[in-house]
Parts: structure tokens; C-alpha cells; sequence
């Protein structure tokens, strides 16, 4: 179960990273955008950054959709990362000075089948070296 849910991190990385042929951002980004820490919802400016510091617990929520299934499903679960992450669109940053694209700061193994216990969902999520 656990695993299913790290999955829901990962696809919410991957929402925000796409392979797109823009330059990179400005190391002055995080002084010229808005930055707001996960976790807050209310008076969101429309173009931000989303800052998840080092340590600080935040949800995830997880589902799973489809013709396959008879009924959606989701499932919250919280997680912390080791270290400070900025995001911003596609680009991540770990000091919101150096901007790369998200690809290249967090590697994402995504894996899952089925055998006879049930379905499982695994997400590997490391920071590139």
C-alpha cells in the first residue's frame, strides 16, 4: 500500500515536468514569482513557485481510474524529502538560484503489476547525483 502511495508523488511530479524546448529560468525567478510552500491552497497567484522544504511533512493523494476498474479509488498519504525542492513548471531546483529541468534533479522509476496477494504500484524517487 505504501508503495501505491509514494506513486501519487510521482505522478504529481510528473505533472509538473514536460518536455518542452524553453531556455532556462532566471537564477533571479524565486525573487521575481511568488513562492508558496506545499500545502497552501487559499489565494494561489495564478504563475508561482512551489517551494517544499527539506523535512516538512505534506500529502500526496493517490488514485487509481479507468474502464478497468469498477469504481475510482484514492488514497492520501504524507511525505517528507530529505531536501529543500523548488518547482517551477517543468524546472526544479534545490537552492531556487539554479534551475533545471525536473528530469534532471529527480529521477522517477515508476513499476507495478498484478500476481495473486493483488496490484502493486511501486515509485522510486531519488535525487540525481
Amino acid at each position: 500500500m505504501r508503495s501505491m502511495k509514494m506513486a501519487t508523488l510521482c505522478f504529481l511530479i510528473g505533472s509538473l515536468v514536460g518536455c518542452a524546448s524553453m531556455s532556462t529560468p532566471p537564477s533571479t525567478l524565486v525573487d521575481e514569482k511568488p513562492v508558496v510552500t506545499i500545502g497552501s491552497v487559499s489565494n494561489l497567484p495564478a504563475d508561482h513557485i512551489v517551494f517544499i522544504p527539506a523535512n516538512t511533512e505534506f500529502p500526496v493523494q493517490f488514485s487509481v481510474k479507468g474502464s478497468a476498474f469498477n469504481e475510482p479509488a484514492t488514497s492520501m498519504v504524507m511525505v517528507s524529502f530529505r531536501q529543500d525542492i523548488y518547482l517551477y513548471k517543468y524546472w526544479a531546483s534545490r537552492d531556487g538560484r539554479i534551475w533545471v529541468n525536473s528530469h534532471e534533479l529527480l529521477n522517477v522509476e515508476p513499476s507495478g503489476g498484478f500476481d495473486a496477494s493483488g496490484g502493486k504500484v511501486e515509485v522510486k524517487l531519488e535525487l540525481a547525483k
